[in-house]
């Protein structure tokens, strides 16, 4: 999957997020911190799903991992990258 970065800047939720972050530095930083917090929700499934299934031993912790690695792991690395091209663009780039 190839991330078009021209495409990515005529889109309008980019600008406006961009609009927003020229605004402040402090705007800047919230901006990035949602953009991870929603990136990594498949990790947080990860830990909840963990946290209430309460594995006891390697095996069970290994089928878990590889279930949801299986799962939701492809889903995750799509969402760092497009967490990447959104914070770069929000952080380092002026409008």
């Amino acid at each position: 999957m190839i991330i078009n970065r021209d495409n990515l800047r005529k889109n309008k939720f980019v600008k406006s997020i961009k609009k927003f972050s020229n605004s402040n530095f402090v705007a800047r930083i919230v901006i990035a911190s949602s953009i991870w917090l929603f990136a990594l929700i498949p990790t947080w499934f990860y830990f909840l799903a963990r946290w209430l299934i309460d594995p006891l031993g390697f095996w069970q912790e290994l089928a878990l991992l590889c279930i949801f690695g299986f799962l939701v792991g492809w889903f995750q690395v799509v969402l760092v990258f497009f967490g990447l091209a959104l914070t770069f663009i929000a952080v380092f780039e002026d409008l």
